[in-house]
């Protein structure tokens, strides 16, 4: 008999069992998260009935600082979902989410903004049952939902400590009369209808307004870089504190996109860690 075959198949099944154990590890499910969610929360009514909103909240008594989450989709789509990738990293580091639907077209401004600004005043009524520190919140929005975050962050009654503006739609006049989506939100055409200045949030910074972070693609095709840099300015000559995020090549949604991501939420995070910080110290 050779003895040949016989070495080869041992030595197979070794080779087989020594990797088991590799095999095993690489499969072991991850650290299970370290918040829990109430989903379908009823914020606020909307034209065709409730608005809903996810809590993402961190396990522990807090209180914790809070974050609404408001999402893109050019004012006519998209939903509370769109976001939760931030939203739970953010939620593991200590931050209640609060994602939250608002209604799109053919529903027009203002409707939306007054909606964002009901989630913020649920958050307040709430935090006790949400774990919250009602005097730490900040407003968060990608797309048209950066553009509700930034108008709700720069309204003085929302009191909000914090915006964080992913590829926003910042001048709605930059893109012109012929962006249908802007014509769709609005109800008309910008360079008509009044509101088209009250909804840029470029023309609506002040002396006061609060932490801003903004990121942006520098190939946005959508939004083009030029609006963050025109906003950030604003910003900047109105003395207010600004992390600008330059994603260089980046086209829109560039905040989604693995060669950007992990640095657009740690920097995201570190920011959060000083605008929302307790009075009186640092950290959470």
């Amino acid at each position: 008999m050779n003895p040949r075959p016989v070495l080869t198949a041992c030595f197979i099944l070794l080779t087989a069992w020594l990797a088991a154990p590799c095999a095993m590890h690489a499969q072991t499910p991850s650290v299970p998260a370290s918040y829990s969610i109430q989903q379908g929360i009823d914020y606020t009514q909307g034209t065709n009935g409730p608005l809903k909103a996810d809590a993402y909240i961190p396990n522990g008594a807090g209180p914790f600082p809070g974050i609404v989450f408001i999402h893109g989709g050019a004012w006519a789509n998209g939903n509370r979902d769109q976001m939760a990738k931030i939203v739970k990293e953010l939620a593991n580091h200590g931050y209640v989410g609060f994602t939250i639907d608002y209604d799109v077209a053919p529903v027009h401004y203002p409707a939306s903004l007054h909606q964002s600004l009901e989630a913020v005043r649920y958050l307040r009524d709430h935090a006790q049952q949400l774990h919250l520190d009602p005097t730490r919140i900040a407003v968060a929005g990608s797309s048209a939902g950066g553009e509700l975050a930034a108008l709700v962050a720069l309204t003085p009654e929302a009191k909000v400590k914090a915006g964080i503006i992913l590829n926003g739609v910042l001048d709605l006049a930059a893109l012109g009369d012929s962006s249908q989506m802007v014509t769709n939100y609005l109800g008309g055409v910008c360079s008509s209808t009044p509101a088209c200045k009250a909804a840029s949030p470029v023309d609506q910074v002040h002396p006061g307004a609060p932490p801003f972070f903004v990121g942006h693609g520098t190939a946005d095709k959508v939004v083009p870089f030029s609006e963050a840099e025109a906003f950030v300015a604003a910003l900047r000559a109105a003395k207010a504190q600004v992390e600008f995020f330059t994603a260089t090549g980046a086209g829109h949604t560039y905040w989604a996109s693995p060669e950007f991501y992990q640095k657009n939420v740690e920097d995201i995070e570190r920011f959060l860690s000083l605008a929302l910080r307790p009075h009186g110290g640092a950290g959470r």
